[in-house]
């Protein structure tokens, strides 16, 4: 009994850690377009494994709209910029009832957008399911 006790407490603890995610900020109102409809729920994706880099964090995928529809943005391990913040995928209602999505997005500390850092390690499709950046939300 106490065997059970002591290995279901080390289970816990292991499965208490999480991915290393990127300092985070808010997006500036300006972050946000309007779009028609929400996005659906998220896709799955399997974690590859972690580069041997220093500062590399996780970031999960997303949905962006383009021009009509969303189209799914793989997450993956990508090297976070020196002073960089991070600020998550975000939708929002205004007060008129029009929704408005802000694509996730790396600041300086002046709040002023970074350009796109595309992972060095792209999560990857589970083997029943097709994931296709080219998918859409429809």
């Amino acid at each position: 009994m106490r065997h059970r006790v002591w290995l279901i407490a080390l289970l816990n603890l292991n499965c208490g850690a999480g991915l290393p995610s990127p300092p985070r900020t808010a997006h500036p109102v300006s972050a946000f377009v309007s779009v028609p409809y929400p996005p659906p729920a998220a896709l799955a994706e399997t974690v590859p494994p972690r580069p041997d880099r220093q500062g590399v964090v996780w970031l999960d995928g997303e949905w962006i709209f383009r021009a009509d529809s969303y189209v799914w943005r793989r997450g993956g391990w990508v090297v976070a910029p020196p002073e960089g913040r991070f600020a998550a995928w975000q939708t929002r209602y205004r007060k008129d009832g029009r929704l408005e999505l802000a694509s996730s997005s790396w600041y300086d500390a002046n709040a002023r957008p970074l350009p796109f850092i595309e992972p060095i390690a792209p999560a990857v499709t589970p083997p029943n399911e097709l994931t296709s950046e080219v998918q859409t939300g429809r």
